[in-house]
């Protein structure tokens, strides 16, 4: 939760976090390039990032939800468990709802970012990330409030690199060929805590899906958990499929 990892002044250690390809010509995700990103927000902006986005993407949206846990209804959270497949139990997961007090004591803009978790710390409900994701079904747009422009959404929904598995990864959405079959499924997942999320849509076709799960086993096919992607099949074939 820091960039003392990239800093040359913090780490000796710093180069290896770089790879020897230039930028664009191969594909290796990595969370703390979104935290890089979130820092890039406050360099221009001069805002902290939780209250950027708060201020210019949620509110304005009618979304409750952030990324300063502080700044929140903690009754309102749900109690995270991780599940461990060795002894058949579930453990608490309290670090996904950390205080960030002391650090906001010391914060620098552009710097600290990290401790937001841009990358994934995300605090919102499925009905609230529907809302979310149905701007970007509508490329930028929510009712009358236009958050981005057309031209930007259809930017970040576009593809830029293959990023294997039938999966093309743009700017932080990504078009999975291989999660509903015939279907082209634009989102992106998430997982951490033993909590398992997925937001998928459909752009042409107008219809999408927000799952979040919580305590389930963690095997992989493909890209995706089996939690997820079999969830969102069979939301597909009940309300898309055998309803066409």
């Amino acid at each position: 939760f820091n960039f003392d990892v990239v800093d040359p002044k913090a780490s000796q250690d710093y180069v290896k976090c770089f790879n020897n390809y230039s930028p664009g010509s191969k594909y290796e995700y990595c969370n703390l390039g979104y935290n890089m990103l979130g820092a890039i927000v406050e360099k221009i902006t001069g805002v902290r990032f939780d209250l950027y986005v708060l201020e210019n993407i949620l509110s304005p949206l009618g979304i409750y939800g952030g990324f300063n846990v502080d700044m929140l209804d903690r009754t309102k959270f749900a109690q995270i468990h991780e599940y461990n497949s060795q002894d058949n139990s579930f453990k608490v997961q309290p670090a996904a709802y950390k205080s960030r007090a002391e650090e906001l004591k010391n914060y620098r803009i552009g710097y600290t970012t990290p401790i937001f978790s841009a990358t994934g710390g995300m605090k919102i409900s499925a009905t609230d990330l529907a809302k979310y994701m149905t701007m970007h079904m509508n490329y930028g747009k929510l009712g009358s409030i236009q958050i981005i422009s057309e031209e930007s959404s259809q930017l970040m929904q576009s593809e830029i690199i293959n990023a294997g598995n039938n999966i093309f990864y743009g700017f932080a959405l990504e078009h999975a060929y291989n999660l509903i079959p015939e279907e082209n499924m634009v989102g992106h997942t998430g997982s951490a805590y033993g909590l398992y999320s997925a937001m998928f849509f459909e752009p042409e076709k107008k219809f999408g899906f927000v799952i979040i799960s919580n305590g389930a086993a963690d095997g992989y096919v493909e890209g995706f958990a089996n939690i997820q992607r079999e969830t969102i099949r069979v939301l597909y074939d009940y309300f898309i499929r055998y309803n066409e």
